[in-house]
């Protein structure tokens, strides 16, 4: 969130030298585009994390499709023989 802050920190610097007409526009709306960093950072996160969880989901359910089946044994599953 830091970085998130930081960085909309940068972009409104940048704007306010880059455009000296709108810098009174910049000053009056720099103290809420900061006070929203964080639920602005909240919804990237959430945008960006749900096309993971999808496409896992998607091709777990192709595997289940096609009739393929995923091993569930562990490493620590395995009983050694005793004979």
């Amino acid at each position: 969130m830091i970085k998130f802050a930081a960085g909309i920190g940068v972009v409104l610097t940048v704007a306010y030298l880059a455009l000296p007409d709108a810098r009174a526009w910049l000053l009056a709306s720099a103290p809420v585009l900061l006070a929203l960093a964080c639920p602005l950072a909240m919804g990237a996160m959430m945008f960006m994390t749900q096309g993971k969880n999808s496409n896992a989901a998607a091709s777990k359910n192709q595997c289940a499709k096609s009739g393929d089946t995923m091993p569930n044994a562990h490493a620590g599953d395995a009983v050694p023989d005793k004979s």
